[in-house]
Formats: structure tokens, sequence, C-alpha cells
């Protein structure tokens, strides 16, 4: 019988492979948790992540976990085909995510697993300081006729500065002088030349498990080149691509931030220099306009949940928060007068829509 397995037993000869659950997946792949049994009778716990046609996710994914073979706490690459496209990893367990711990009623174990998703992007980041180039060659070696950049940052600030060269006069904004050239240039300020590394792009609370010997991240579709501040400003957006994205405590999203700093240190000690904290402060800035641009259809519509299975913020109050953090930043005056116009016109819309801390934080529990 055909099932979405065919193409991972097409790569394991004279393993039996035995569909345990579907997983989590999406509109471009299906997961699975299968046991593995060798003829010798030897059994294993895998997972197969089959991709529903060919593109960027399987090639990133797979050149990703290539360059990541031995490197940690990793899902360790099993076996990988790009007709179809399918990837096979080991299974690291079923335990929690930091989305749960965030969804949960104990902030001790939520800031726990909040320091333990730090420690595992700086692990990584450290861990592929040096594989630029190498990641270029695994994405060469796939990518077949459509070339998949090393980063999308580029291309997704020139997306933002459309969308909002758009939408701005519609809401009755005007973009301050100076303001589309400064978003631009994040491409090159915090682009891969600098203080860079191998990031799944797509490090959001649910995108990971915690196991006995510490956190680790999966999910590696999006996986791409680019600086470490993209990252790090992750805690202080927070989470700007994921559906969990409730307000994280000032105090707690800076000890996270320092739980970084302190785990990258030994490898990448401009992290403890003043300018880092520059960078990731210009980081915070690009995420609340491109999150803004990627939200603002919906907001402006009906705004449906993120995620209808789960408890999860609005868009709008999302928008709101991040432009307000945007709006107070010192660090691109232009962009800051943008990002307090917009929030402005869009609470004389909607009125004030305020983003609530994650509910592990909330007092009144």
């Amino acid at each position: 019988m055909s099932d979405e397995l065919d193409a991972a037993r097409a790569l394991l000869p004279g393993v039996q492979l035995e569909d345990v659950a579907r997983l989590r997946g999406s509109e471009r792949s299906a997961v699975h948790r299968v046991r593995a049994t060798a003829a010798d009778g030897g059994q294993r716990s895998l997972i197969v992540k089959q991709y529903f046609a060919a593109g960027e996710g399987w090639v990133r994914e797979s050149a990703a976990l290539t360059v990541l073979a031995g490197a940690g706490r990793r899902p360790r690459l099993v076996a990988e085909a790009g007709e179809p496209p399918v990837v096979v990893t080991e299974d690291v367990g079923e335990g929690s995510s930091l989305a749960d711990a965030l969804l949960g009623d104990g902030p001790r174990m939520a800031e726990r697993a909040l320091r333990r998703w730090a420690e595992a992007v700086a692990d990584l980041h450290v861990a592929t300081r040096e594989a630029r180039d190498r990641f270029r060659a695994e994405l060469t070696a796939r990518q077949g006729d459509l070339p998949v950049r090393e980063s999308s940052v580029g291309v997704d600030l020139d997306d933002a500065v459309r969308v909002l060269e758009r939408e701005c006069p519609a809401l009755g904004v005007r973009v301050p002088g100076g303001a589309v050239d400064d978003l631009r240039g994040l491409a090159k300020r915090l682009g891969g030349s600098g203080l860079a590394a191998l990031t799944p792009a797509d490090a959001c609370p649910d995108n990971n498990i915690v196991t006995e010997d510490g956190l680790v991240l999966v999910d590696y579709e999006g996986a791409q080149w680019r600086h470490v501040a993209w990252d790090v400003a992750y805690l202080q957006v927070p989470w700007p691509s994921c559906w969990c994205s409730w307000r994280l405590p000032a105090d707690v999203a800076a000890r996270a931030v320092e739980s970084y700093r302190l785990a990258a240190a030994r490898a990448l000690p401009e992290v403890g220099e003043p300018g880092f904290a520059r960078d990731v402060e210009a980081a915070v800035v690009g995420w609340a306009l491109l999150s803004t641009t990627w939200f603002l259809n919906n907001a402006l519509g009906s705004d449906p949940p993120l995620n209808p299975d789960r408890p999860t913020p609005s868009r709008r109050a999302m928008i709101q928060h991040r432009l307000d953090r945007a709006a107070a930043s010192p660090e691109l005056p232009a962009l800051a007068e943008l990002a307090g116009r917009l929030v402005a016109a869009l609470r004389n819309r909607w009125g004030d829509v305020p983003l609530d801390v994650a509910p592990a934080f909330r007092t009144d529990q």
C-alpha cells in the first residue's frame, strides 16, 4: 500500500518502517514518527519529513542538516532524497517545547525553557560560525535549475518596502525621508559578512523539543546564513514569525539575552561588546516592520487566529506592540518615526489592542 513513507522506505532498503504518529506539519510538508526495524530485529525511532513539492524547503533543510552533522544537540540526518523530496532524521524524543512552557502556568519552568532556547541558539551559532562556504556548497549541490540564496534577508526587506509603500498612503501615513533606505540598509548592516552563522530562521517556541540533555532546535526548512542579531532579537520582539508571540516580561527577556551572551561569548566575543547590543536593537526595529507587513492584510480584515487549535494573540495586538517598541527605539530614528506614525493610524482604526504577557507569566492565575 502506498503512503507518505514510500520515499523513506526507498532510502532504507531492508528496514521496515511502521507509522507511529503523524506529527505537526504544514501545507508544504508532512512529518511522521516511525518505528524502524532492521533486518537483525533492532529497532529505533525515526522522523520522516515528506515535502509535497520540490523547492527551497527541502533544499535548505537537507543542506543545513548535512552541515550540522556531529555538531552538538541536533536532529541527526539519516537519509535524504530530492525526488521525491524527503529527509529522515533520528528522533530526538517526545518532550515538550518552549511553546508548551509559555502556555503553561509555571513561570519558573517557562523561564528555564526560555534560557535553554537562548543557549541552544548560541550553541548553533558557535558550531556553525565557520560553515558559510560549506552551507553554500550544500545548497548549490541540491538547488537544481533555481538558485537558492544563502539568505532571504534582502528579499524580505525589499518585499516589506513594497508593502509599506502601498499601504501607508492608504492608511494616511507619510513615510519619513530616509526610512526606506534605512530598512533596506539592514540587509547590509546585518548581513552574512559580519557576525553571522547558520540559523533555522524559524526558531519559534514550538520548533524545538526540551530533552534531558537540553533543548534541541528542530525544523530547518527555512535555514539560512545571516547575522546572529536577527535570532537574538526574537527574544525582544518577541517571536516575530510565530503564532505564540505573547509578550515576555522585560526582565525575563533580558535574562534570556544574557544567557545567550554567556553561552556564545567563548567563541563569539563580539556579543559582549556595545555594538552588538545596537545591532540587536536594529534587528528588533527591522522585525517590527517586517512582521507588520506580513500580518497587516489579515489585521485590516477580520484578523482570524494564527493558530485555531491553541491560544494565540491577535495580529492587531502583535502589530501594535511591535510598532510601539520600534517607535521608542533610538537606533534608527527614521524607522522609529515611521513606526510611530503607523501605530497611531492603526490605533485610530482599532482602538488600543494590548499584547498580553505569555500565560505562564500572568499574575492573576
